[in-house]
């Protein structure tokens, strides 16, 4: 049997596995686990019902040296900086950017559950869904750097 001179005579390694589907790896299911539990502690504290706690809360874990207000500015940028991070370490096959928005929506939701839900005693702002957004944007930017200098072949490390 002859091969037609157009057709390669060994496919690429990766070539089966781009349509097969890729079981995770043990880092991966962690993080996703980790990404779920995460997910899970900021659904409760989105819609947490004493405002007070939460501030109270914000105020005993920031940086003692930050205002109640620079408090919360910091807290909010970091709040999702976590999730997508994990995300995005958790799923690789998504793009980084997916999971940027994605956490870019988890803050517009927060903002509005605050908004629409009667009985919580919170204040939802615009500004906290821009700082959410930073934050979200920041872990999927550095797990993806991440990802990309750990996929670089040892060779183009220098070593």
């Amino acid at each position: 049997m002859t091969v037609p001179p157009e057709a390669p005579l060994l496919s690429p390694p990766d070539a089966d596995q781009d349509c097969a589907p890729r079981l995770p790896t043990r880092a991966s299911s962690a993080a996703r686990a980790l990404a779920a539990l995460y997910f899970a502690t900021v659904t409760v504290a989105v819609v947490w019902p004493s405002g007070a706690d939460v501030s109270a809360f914000k105020d005993g874990l920031g940086p003692w040296f930050l205002t109640p207000a620079g408090k919360d500015i910091a807290l909010n940028l970091i709040m999702l900086t976590p999730l997508t991070a994990l995300a995005t370490l958790g799923w690789p096959r998504v793009p980084w950017w997916v999971w940027a928005l994605a956490g870019c929506a988890v803050g517009v939701g927060a903002e509005l559950a605050q908004w629409v839900l009667p009985g919580l005693d919170r204040r939802p702002s615009l500004a906290n869904v821009l700082q959410n957004g930073v934050g979200a944007w920041a872990g999927a930017t550095l797990s993806h750097v991440l990802q990309m200098r750990m996929a670089r072949p040892a060779a183009g490390r220098g070593h």
